[in-house]
């Protein structure tokens, strides 16, 4: 099942990210066998997916259009994975850090609510592609520490709920992963920011260096 996971987070990856990426945050290079994939984030941050065999790469002309029709293809993974890098001497240094869940950020914004409950709204969105939300916080869990609180965002990347003043401060559980703690009595209208390539990381995977000269730079022209 993760396996199946893996691949469909591969195709979204590269098919709404690598070859119609609108997010100037990031900068993706692969290497001369097109197996290997770095995207690097202006806080030092990386992601790296690699495969075996083909990679979808092979399935793209020069102009970074399909060849042809594919229905689904799939690619067999070999690393994935996620840390800091640091560049030197002309290489690049990937050093992986398996994180503690995959989400990178957060973004709060309150309003005033003079009633005696406030409201929440909590949202998913891709740290790695903000303006694709497709499937971002699908199936999320959302639990109180009391479980008062117990909500499954089901077919939705977001929820809403009320929550009385005099409950204050609410500790909430994400994804039993993530703590989240409400401390103020105004409206809540919460961002959580989700790391594609935090969701899977491959098991003991070493940290790697990269030749600059050896690296292509993906490019949107």
């Amino acid at each position: 099942m993760q396996l199946k996971a893996i691949l469909i987070l591969t195709i979204l990856l590269i098919s709404k990210n690598l070859y119609s990426q609108e997010n100037n945050r990031e900068k993706i290079f692969f290497t001369s066998d097109s197996l290997s994939f770095i995207h690097l984030f202006s806080n030092q941050k990386f992601g790296f997916i690699s495969y075996k065999g083909d990679s979808p790469l092979s399935y793209y002309n020069d102009k970074n259009q399909i060849k042809g029709h594919i229905d689904g293809p799939y690619f067999i993974i070999n690393e994935f994975g996620s840390g800091e890098y640091s560049i030197q001497n002309k290489k690049i240094q990937l050093n992986f850090i398996k994180p503690k869940h995959p989400i990178d950020s957060i973004s709060i914004k309150e309003s005033e609510n003079l009633t005696d409950s406030i409201k929440i709204k909590i949202s998913f969105k891709s740290y790695v592609n903000s303006k694709n939300n497709d499937g971002i916080g699908i199936g999320s869990t959302i639990k109180s520490k009391d479980s008062l609180i117990n909500i499954n965002t089901m077919f939705e990347s977001f929820t809403t709920f009320g929550v009385k003043k005099n409950e204050l401060p609410l500790k909430l559980t994400i994804n039993e992963k993530y703590d989240l703690e409400i401390v103020s009595d105004k409206n809540h209208n919460i961002t959580l920011f989700v790391n594609d390539f935090k969701k899977f990381t491959t098991d003991n995977i070493e940290n790697k260096v990269f030749e600059l000269n050896t690296l292509t730079e993906q490019t949107n022209e």
